[in-house]
């Protein structure tokens, strides 16, 4: 009698990422920003998916947090930093000159690999790195401070900019982020979309512009979805805008067509 073939054991989830990591199962796509005074088009955020064997396109919410309890967070995060350098400084060839942001993990900032990880990606890539800008949560700024202030100035260093993601008016010190190095303020998707139902909201996103403004620092808006949205971000001078009213996040290919539709019926440069 012949023996039964043994079943194969599924892989954990972690396995799993692994082998997505070893076969370049990870890919980007890449959301437009647009500015808010002048209607340009003023860069790009770099998100991570996975194109799974099996269940197809899986949204980075579905694995992030094993990326970071596995520790593969940091080897992810610095193929993604270069893989965006290197997407960056090809649309600058081709004569594009705008921003590209990437997600920075607490994990990455705190590897001792990291500052250099940067320094390799744009050397590399040829990008510039004033038109490099790493997106941190307040949480990974803030609360290891003592810690990661070192790598902050020395990766600032290089002549990249520093973005605070998910900002809501009073959850943290401007002064304190200020000092760290940060240039940029992104307000989170869920105060923003609290803009038509909030009275307080507008005075709050106004007071804050004024305030980063005295810091010479800049704030944006993720999660702009409608033009109500977008005209009261306008007149309390938040100066770029991010969300589905724009576009949503496209593989590189589709950037290219999208930027060339972007200058054909705006008019505006890029």
């Amino acid at each position: 009698m012949a023996e039964k073939p043994e079943e194969s054991v599924p892989l954990s989830l972690a396995d799993e990422l692994k082998r997505a990591l070893t076969n370049d199962e990870f890919f980007l796509v890449y959301q437009p920003s647009i500015d808010l005074r002048t209607n340009a088009f003023a860069g790009v955020e770099a998100l991570i998916r996975w194109r799974h064997r099996e269940r197809g396109v899986v949204a980075p919410d579905e694995f992030i947090d094993n990326l970071e309890e596995s520790g593969l967070i940091v080897e992810v995060g610095r193929w993604a930093l270069r893989t965006a350098c290197l997407q960056g400084a090809t649309w600058h060839d081709k004569g594009y000159r705008f921003s590209v942001s990437v997600n920075v993990s607490h994990k990455q900032l705190s590897s001792s690999q990291f500052v250099n990880d940067v320094a390799i990606a744009l050397k590399v890539s040829g990008f510039d790195p004033l038109l490099l800008v790493l997106e941190f949560s307040q949480d990974t700024v803030l609360d290891g401070q003592e810690s990661n202030t070192p790598h902050i100035q020395d990766v600032k260093a290089l002549g990249v900019r520093l973005a605070v993601d998910d900002y809501e008016p009073g959850s943290s010190s401007l002064d304190d982020l200020a000092k760290v190095g940060i240039d940029i303020i992104k307000l989170n998707r869920e105060f923003i979309g609290e803009l038509a139902n909030s009275s307080q909201s507008p005075a709050l996103i106004g007071e804050l512009v004024k305030l980063a403004k005295q810091r010479h620092l800049q704030v944006t808006a993720s999660g702009v979805e409608d033009a109500q949205q977008r005209r009261q971000l306008q007149i309390e001078q938040v100066s770029t805008g991010q969300g589905y009213l724009f576009s949503v996040p496209h593989e590189a290919e589709e950037i290219d067509l999208y930027l060339e539709d972007f200058a054909i019926f705006s008019g505006k440069p890029l």
